[in-house]
């Protein structure tokens, strides 16, 4: 698989918010159970905000290694993740 590929930046951008999502809820949110966590979209919103400055990392670490293909694809990534966080978002607003 070639390291400077659009594919290879997405992989990276949806496993790098997955890792630090978990990393967050395991050190942060550890008294919150999964249950409340995926039942209330506002929590869920501010914790997927937050995993995706691991992106920000990413992103960097691509363009300093001149990999600008893998970082595209971070970035298409992260306006995914971007996406579902606006759903969330309206979703808590209209009060589901």
């Amino acid at each position: 698989m070639n390291k400077n590929s659009v594919i290879t930046g997405m992989i990276c951008g949806i496993l790098v918010p997955s890792l630090v999502f978990f990393l967050l809820h395991t050190f942060t949110f550890n008294r919150v159970t999964p249950e409340y966590l995926f039942s209330s979209p506002g929590i869920l919103a501010k914790l997927l905000s937050l995993s995706l400055l691991g992106n920000l990392a990413a992103f960097f670490l691509f363009l300093k290694y001149d990999y600008e293909l893998s970082a595209r694809g971070v970035l298409f990534a992260t306006f995914i993740f971007g996406a579902g966080i606006a759903v969330l978002k309206i979703l808590e607003w209209q009060g589901m």
